[in-house]
């Protein structure tokens, strides 16, 4: 099972992808994303939250069209969840469309794992709480986000 985790530019229609992670527990991956010239959104709120800056992705993001390829070679044929496909999977279509390349995995929301029972769903949000106040991770950074979510996803249908 893998889960893939954005962060992005801010919350808004004209925002845009700046960092990816994703994993299945024992594989990973990440990248910050270098903005093209014509995404221009910029939320001070995010970066606050995400600390990261438009000058670190100016000279550490990898080239969008690089990444989609990347997740591309790792995802093909896959079903990927995540913890809010409305934002996440908006994201990902901005990173694939303004790359011109067609991506071939499908983002479902993490609900369709969680939808068996009420015990998975409070089970969840209780080990996600318990683990974003770990040490071990930097929340609202993509990879930690995505190991969150898989470890409390693991453990919410292991009860």
């Amino acid at each position: 099972m893998w889960i893939i985790d954005f962060e992005a530019s801010g919350l808004s229609k004209q925002s845009y992808p700046i960092e990816v992670g994703l994993t299945n527990g024992s594989d990973e991956y990440q990248a910050l994303i270098k903005p093209m010239p014509h995404w221009q959104y910029w939320s001070d709120e995010a970066e606050a939250v995400h600390t990261l800056s438009k000058s670190k992705l100016e000279s550490d993001g990898l080239n969008p069209a690089h990444v989609a390829h990347a997740l591309n070679n790792k995802l093909s044929g896959q079903l990927v969840y995540c913890d809010s496909v409305q934002w996440d999977g908006f994201w990902c279509n901005v990173l694939f469309a303004d790359s011109s390349i067609h991506q071939r995995f499908e983002v479902l929301d993490i609900q369709e794992l969680l939808k068996d029972s009420d015990n998975h769903l409070e089970t969840f949000l209780a080990a996600r709480s318990k683990l974003e106040n770990v040490d071990e991770y930097t929340v609202h950074r993509a990879l930690d986000d995505a190991k969150i979510i898989w470890q409390a996803l693991n453990l919410a249908r292991k009860n």
